[in-house]
C-alpha cells in the first residue's frame, strides 16, 4: 500500500501529496504511519532528532519509524544529519520565517495573482467564490482562506450564524469544496466516500450550505500537492439551465488551473 507525502505549514495544516512507495508492515494503515512518523517530528521541533525520540512519539516500533523516515527522506521531506544518523523535517515543511509565507492557502492575505483569480471568477459568473484550504489534524476540515461576494454581500452575511459557520470551516465530506480536496487525499480517517467520480471529472458539485445556491468545487494544486479548493455558488435557478451550469463548471476548473499555475510558480522561485 502507498502512503502520502506531506506538506505542513507553520499553523498545523496538511496537504497530502501523490503516494509515495513505503515499506509494508502491520502496524495501522500506511497513510495513519506516514501522518504519525510526519506529526512526531513537528511535535520534536525544529532541529535534529534521535530515531528512539521519533520512534516513541510516533508511538511505533523502531524499525517501522526508521523504515517510513527513509522512505520521506527519499521524497526530500525529512533529512538525516550527523553522524549519529538524527532525523529532521526539511526547512520547507517546518515553514521559513515568520515573513514568509509556508503554504498557499494558509490564513492571513492571499497573494495579489490569488486575490485577482477569485475576483475575476465572481465577475465572470456574477456569483459568490469560496477558497479553502485543508486542516488535516483531527478531523479533516476544508478552512475557508478567501472569498469574493460581489453584488451578494448582503446575502451571505446577513445568513445565520450556523450557515456563517458552515461557510467557513466544515468537515470534508460536508460539501462540495471539501469533496474536491478529499477527492486528492486518497484515504485518509474513516472515509467511506467513493471520491472516484469527482477525481474523473475533476470537479464536485452539490449542494451549498448557502440556501438557494449550489457549489462548484474544483481543487487546487501547489505542484503535486493538493493545496486547497476554489469553489463557486451558484444560484439554484440558472444552474437548471445545462449550458450555464457548463460555462461555470468551466469557469471554475480554469480558475482552479489558473490558480494551482500561480502558486506552483510562485513555489518554485521561492525554491530557486
Amino acid at each position: 500500500m502507498g502512503d502520502a507525502k506531506v506538506l505542513h505549514n507553520r499553523e498545523g495544516e496538511f496537504a497530502l501529496l501523490h503516494p509515495v512507495a513505503t515499506p509494508p508492515d502491520r502496524t495501522g494503515g500506511a497513510v495513519a504511519r506516514t501522518m504519525a512518523v510526519l506529526r512526531a517530528l513537528i511535535r520534536l521541533g525544529p532541529g535534529e532528532h534521535p530515531l528512539a525520540s521519533v520512534a516513541e512519539s510516533a508511538d511505533l516500533p523502531a524499525p517501522t519509524a526508521h523504515r517510513y523516515l527513509q522512505a520521506l527522506m527519499r521524497e526530500g521531506a525529512v533529512e538525516q544529519r550527523g553522524p549519529r544518523a538524527r532525523y529532521a523535517l526539511t526547512d520547507a515543511l517546518h515553514g521559513p520565517p515568520s515573513s514568509t509565507p509556508a503554504q498557499p492557502l494558509q490564513a492571513g492575505p492571499p497573494s495579489p495573482a490569488v486575490r485577482a483569480e477569485i475576483v475575476t471568477l465572481q465577475s465572470r459568473t456574477g456569483q459568490v467564490v469560496f477558497v479553502y484550504r485543508p486542516h488535516l489534524i483531527g478531523t479533516p476540515m476544508r478552512i475557508c482562506a478567501e472569498r469574493a461576494y460581489g453584488p451578494h454581500a448582503d446575502e451571505v452575511l446577513t445568513s445565520p450564524q450556523i450557515t456563517l459557520r458552515s461557510l467557513e470551516s466544515a468537515p470534508l465530506e460536508s460539501d462540495a469544496a471539501g469533496l474536491a480536496i478529499l477527492a486528492c487525499l486518497g484515504s485518509i480517517g474513516d472515509n467511506k466516500i467513493d471520491t472516484a467520480p469527482v477525481r474523473e471529472e475533476g470537479h464536485a458539485i452539490g449542494p451549498s450550505p448557502l440556501p438557494g445556491r449550489t457549489m462548484i468545487a474544483a481543487p487546487i494544486w501547489y505542484g503535486s500537492a493538493v493545496a486547497g479548493s476554489v469553489a463557486l455558488l451558484a444560484k439554484d435557478g440558472p444552474m437548471r439551465r445545462a449550458a450555464t451550469r457548463a460555462r461555470y463548471v468551466a469557469a471554475v476548473m480554469d480558475t482552479a488551473a489558473a490558480m494551482s499555475g500561480q502558486l506552483t510558480r510562485s513555489g518554485a522561485r521561492r525554491a530557486s
